[in-house]
């Protein structure tokens, strides 16, 4: 899976240098017997942040024994960010090898990077399914779905060309969930676009968002479901 837009790369040297200069300080650690770090990654959207413990550096990867929940996200996403304070920066890594219900993962293709999600002061969390949502430019209501929401922010998937280079304000109407109680609400806030992020077949407009304070309370409700009925799945899908 491509990452890529979870991160910025913070090279020090160059890719090759940088990667080399990681396995050895791995290598050193393992010596030494400070085997603990912390693996960071996203499930969903929520932020999963547990410790590891080094089993083995070889063959340009490094061998990790992991959190059962991490390893379900780890196993989906295909990728890991590493914390450890022998590094100027929190270490991006590929996944070789993930087992599940061994707890172990396999990690190589090291970089330095920024996690650009942690510049966020509110988790942003994927919608499952996305609901029906629309935003104003030029006089129309351009049509998509809402892919991920948080308390100030929003992402809408559309098939639309990028409606501008330049940030613009705007308003955004979508369908906000309910989960315990089964059902739609359709709201409306205040917004301003921030950019697009171009896929394959479509585009992901994003917005900042000015909630009121009775659509606040509904959205953060939402949110806390959310993370609720994640969490759960990740539970069930680690045993």
């Amino acid at each position: 899976m491509d990452f890529s837009f979870l991160y910025s790369t913070r090279i020090e040297k160059t890719y090759d240098d940088d990667q080399a200069q990681i396995l050895e300080t791995f290598k050193n650690l393992a010596k030494q017997g400070k085997l603990g770090v912390s693996l960071i990654n996203y499930y969903k959207g929520l932020p999963l942040s547990y410790p590891a413990t080094i089993e083995a550096v070889s063959n340009g990867a490094l061998e990790l024994d992991i959190h059962p929940q991490q390893a379900v996200a780890i196993d989906k996403y295909r990728y890991a960010f590493i914390r450890c304070p022998a590094f100027p920066h929190v270490v991006g890594a590929h996944v070789l090898y993930v087992n599940v219900r061994k707890q172990a993962a396999t990690l190589r293709n090291f970089f330095f990077a920024e996690i650009l999600a942690e510049r966020r002061s509110t988790i942003r969390l994927e919608l499952e399914p996305p609901t029906e949502a629309a935003f104003q430019f030029g006089g129309e209501s351009l049509p998509g779905t809402l892919v991920n929401l948080s308390m100030q922010g929003a992402a809408i998937l559309s098939d639309n060309s990028s409606p501008s280079e330049e940030a613009f304000d705007t308003t955004l109407q979508f369908k906000l969930p309910n989960i315990i109680q089964n059902t739609l609400a359709i709201v409306k806030a205040p917004a301003r676009y921030l950019g697009t992020t171009e896929l394959e077949t479509s585009k992901v407009f994003r917005f900042s968002m000015a909630p009121d304070k009775a659509l606040e309370q509904q959205i953060s409700q939402y949110i806390f479901q959310r993370q609720v009925e994640i969490i759960r799945e990740l539970k069930e899908m680690s045993v």
